[in-house]
This record gives structure tokens, C-alpha cells and sequence, in this order.
């Protein structure tokens, strides 16, 4: 059902980057996954035919060299590996559309296709490299990007020498930068774009985009000795993986981590243009996440892993404290103080306890209720609105924080009207307050089943709601609440200690 308060896109394209598979989905996968997913959710809602695309980059040194570690062959190692990714993601309730391995034989047919016409157009060219190669990276840093020994993200480089095939990013420098330029919604947040532009201003040397020495990978069209470079690989993975429906290119939103931002903002942004195939219209980079002021790391024992934290609390804890607890965009801190402080303060009294109060209230009457609107209907209307350009401004702490404003707002009115005292005293009265109050936590629970996709479920059934009548997810004030029958039931969450 779709509201006049707000308008949404006809189509919305949305991806999350392909993850490497070289080990188990951990906090930081999951969290750019479960974004990408609320937004999907969202503008399904809303009445958009959405495409929401996820997948795995399973391709180069790294996964070959992991494969001969186990005594696999790289195919039967990206199986397992891709399988397991899919696990997590079923786990985590994730909507995906489409799941796309650059290993699909359609896939490489069409990367082989992009290399021959990129090559005959002249943008690709036979030359000669020598540089600082990053096993980690996959990737060869200039001397500027070098210190001491090490590439940007940290991993050791090695000087190399080889026969390859070059691609002119020297010839679209100029053309990036004014389209960057013209476009200020192209690469979000504002901070990352500053560091974007800094480095293409350094000027774009011509990126290498073969490999002799790899041979997990897909075969250069022009010299079957060479395969062609994971990251020339891996970015048309988001047309290649519409496969039949490519109505919904290009990409409205394309979420990744910061640290391969550079990757979707320089080199993708320019393989399109040699393509002359349109341009997503943003790429957003979040932050990374340290866990208790630490950088998750293995060594350290701190890593976070979704299906161990869901087993200790549960999933739509586990959706909702990623995004409220730091600024979407931002580097954030996992820390189980604040955890149990978020469970405890806004779950649990907040957001719980306004569903349990107002629907005891509820049951006194042992009625149904008739549409009224009035203050706090027109409050919750402007939250609707809020709500909605924070979801266009990408800006999911936002999202979270504007929903628990209105449950400020909703047990603020439940106080100062004493609706424990008018309903032995003014039922009448009573029964419009409770009105605008269920309709209140209505709208809460469809603002909040993008989110949390468990219990917003719990939310409909104590509300009388059905999750399969879309009319039931209308984000307006409204006559929904009309006739239903409400009954409270479980606490919706638990306090912990």
C-alpha cells in the first residue's frame, strides 16, 4: 500500500560488493548485507520493484593458493566457501535477489566479451610492468601509495616484473573528475568523496589488468596465458548478474567498505565509460569496525561472527544495534556494554514496554476502536516523512533513531494523559487516545520490519495485523486500526543482565 506522504522510485537497484571467499562471514560482510537488505525491504514496502544483488569474487592468487593449502581444487573450494556464504545470509534473513559468483559461466563469457572491446577500441594495451605487487590486494601500488614496504591496507608488497596488458585510466582522469563533479550524489559520504578526488588529482597512472602468474581466473581473450585482473573481473559482476533483467540498470545505490571504495569510484565509474554503458547513480562507503576499541582480527579473539551472536541473543537484536549504535558511513565500535545498554534502554523499555502498556490498556475495554486523529497523529505523520528522506539521504542511524522518536513521543502521550485514570473516568476520551495510540504502534512495527523481519511479525499479530495484507503496511495515519483486535502477548524483549 503505498502512502501519499511519500514518493518512491519506480525501480531501485541495489547491491552489496561481491565478497572475497577466503573464509567465514564475520561482522563486517554482514553489516554491509543487512544494509543493503533494509533498503531493499523499504522501497519494496513502498511499492518499487526492487533488485537487490549480493555474491562472491572467487577468482586469484589468493583463493588458489588457499585451495592447494587444503589439498582442493579452487572450483571445489569456492563451492564450499559460496555455499557457506549462503547459509549466513538465510540466517540473517537477507532478501536478496540475486546471487551472482564470478565463476557462473555467463559471467565469464562476459567479462571475456568487455576485455575483447575495451582491447580493440585501443583502451587496453600489450606493455610491460614492473611495480609493487600486494598479494592481499590483488593489486599493484605506485611508489606514493607505498610505506615502508607496505600497501594502504597494511598487507606487505613485492616488487614485480611482467609482460601485461595495460588499461588507459590516463585517458578518463579529466572526464572523471568533471563527472564526479557534475554528479554530487555519485560518491557518498562527502568525506570519502574528498579523499577520492584528492587521489585521482595525483593523476591516474594506466592500471595493469593481466596476470601471467595467476591462473585461478578468467582467460585474457587475446593471450590465453594471462587472466584478466580480479578487479576487471569482478565490478561488471553487478550487470552481468541482473542476467536477463537488465530493465533495472543502473544501480541506484551500491554499498561497500571503505577499503575498496577507491576500486568503485576510479576504476568502475571508468570501465563504464570505455563501455558507454550509463553509470550507477551512488556509491556509498561505510567504516570499518573495531570491536571493544580493538580491530577484530583472528589473533586477537575478537571476531564478531553473526551465527554466534544470534544464538546468544537474537537476530533482530543483532539488526537493529549495527545501525543504531554508530553513524552509518562512519568507523564504529562494537562494545557489549552498549549492547546490553541498547537491549535494556530502548528495547526493552522503550519499544517493549510501550507495546505491552498500551495494549493492557487496550484489553480493559474489551472493544474495538473507531478511527480518531489528532496532535500525536500529526507528529507521527511529520516522523513518516523523516523517516523517508533519511532513507534517501542514506542514513540508516537516522532511520533507527527518527522510529524511536516517535516511541518517545507515543509513551510521552500515554503519561500526560493518564490513560490508566481516563479510561475509568472518561472512556469515551479513552477510546480515542487508544486509537491513535494502535495506529501509533502500527506505523512503529511496518517502519520497523525492514529491520527487525522477526519480531515486527510478533508486532502484527498483538496489533491484529496481517503481514500478507499490504494494505496493512501503509505509512500514513490512518483508518487500519479500525475493528481490529488486539491481544497482548509475549514481552517483545527480554532485559539482560
Amino acid at each position: 500500500m503505498i502512502s501519499k506522504l511519500i514518493t518512491a522510485p519506480k525501480k531501485y537497484y541495489i547491491t552489496t560488493p561481491i565478497y572475497y571467499v577466503s573464509g567465514k562471514m564475520h561482522l563486517g560482510h554482514s553489516y554491509t548485507t543487512i544494509a543493503a537488505d533494509i533498503f531493499a525491504r523499504y522501497y519494496r514496502m513502498q511499492g518499487s520493484d526492487v533488485f537487490y544483488l549480493t555474491g562472491t569474487d572467487e577468482h586469484g592468487l589468493k583463493i588458489q593458493q588457499a585451495a592447494e593449502s587444503k589439498g582442493l581444487t579452487p572450483k571445489q573450494f569456492v563451492d564450499d566457501l559460496a555455499n557457506q556464504a549462503k547459509d549466513v545470509w538465510k540466517l540473517l534473513d537477507i532478501s536478496y535477489d540475486g546471487f551472482i559468483r564470478t565463476t557462473d559461466p555467463h559471467h565469464e563469457k562476459f567479462v571475456q566479451e568487455i576485455v575483447k572491446k575495451m582491447f580493440d577500441k585501443g583502451d587496453i594495451y600489450l606493455g610491460e610492468y614492473e611495480g609493487w605487487y600486494c598479494k592481499g590486494c590483488e593489486s599493484y601500488f605506485t611508489e606514493k601509495e607505498i610505506q615502508n614496504g607496505k600497501c594502504p591496507m597494511g598487507h606487505e608488497v613485492f616488487k614485480e616484473k611482467e609482460k601485461a596488458y595495460f588499461f588507459k585510466l590516463s585517458k578518463y582522469q579529466e572526464w572523471l573528475l568533471k563527472y564526479i563533479e557534475e554528479h554530487p550524489e555519485f560518491i557518498q559520504p562527502q568525506s570519502r568523496k574528498n579523499e577520492m578526488l584528492s587521489f585521482i588529482k595525483q593523476g591516474l597512472d594506466d592500471l595493469c589488468v593481466s596476470r601471467q602468474s595467476v591462473s585461478w581466473g578468467i582467460k585474457l581473450p587475446m593471450d590465453d596465458k594471462s587472466t584478466v585482473y580480479v578487479w576487471l573481473d569482478a565490478l561488471f559482476n553487478y550487470y552481468s548478474g541482473l542476467q536477463g533483467k537488465e530493465q533495472y540498470w543502473p544501480p541506484d545505490l551500491q554499498l561497500m567498505g571503505k577499503e575498496i571504495f577507491r576500486f568503485h569510484t576510479i576504476y568502475w565509474p571508468i570501465f563504464l565509460k570505455s563501455m558507454d554503458m550509463e553509470l550507477p547513480i551512488t556509491e556509498f562507503a561505510h567504516g570499518w569496525w573495531v570491536v571493544e576499541g580493538q580491530k577484530m582480527s583472528k589473533s586477537f579473539g575478537n571476531m564478531i561472527y553473526p551465527d554466534e551472536f544470534i544464538k546468544k541473543y537474537d537476530l533482530d537484536t543483532y539488526r537493529y544495534y549495527l545501525f543504531r549504535e554508530v553513524s552509518f558511513g562512519d568507523d564504529g565500535s562494537f562494545s557489549n556494554k552498549t549492547l546490553i545498554e541498547r537491549i535494556n534502554n530502548e528495547l526493552v523499555a522503550t519499544l517493549g514496554n510501550l507495546f505491552s502498556r498500551v495494549l493492557t490498556l487496550a484489553s480493559k475495554r474489551e472493544k474495538t476502536f473507531v478511527y480518531h486523529k489528532d496532535d500525536l497523529a500529526e507528529k507521527v505523520d511529520q516522523k513518516i516523512i523523516e523517516i523517508h528522506k533519511a532513507y534517501q539521504e542514506i542514513n540508516l542511524t537516522k532511520v533507527v533513531g527518527e522510529i524511536f522518536e516517535i516511541c518517545y513521543l507515543a509513551n510521552k502521550y500515554v503519561q500526560e494523559n493518564q490513560l490508566w485514570v481516563t479510561v475509568k473516568e472518561n472512556p469515551e476520551l479513552f477510546d480515542k487516545q487508544i486509537y491513535v495510540l494502535l495506529e501509533t504502534l502500527r506505523i512503529i512495527a511496518v517502519e520497523l520490519s525492514p529491520i527487525m523481519t522477526k519480531k515486527y511479525k510478533v508486532m502484527f499479530e498483538q496489533l491484529g495485523l496481517d503481514i500478507n495484507n499490504k494494505e496493512h503496511y501503509l505509512l500514513e495515519f490512518s483508518k487500519t486500526m479500525e475493528g481490529k483486535i488486539v491481544k497482548k502477548g509475549e514481552y517483545l524483549f527480554v532485559k539482560k543482565e
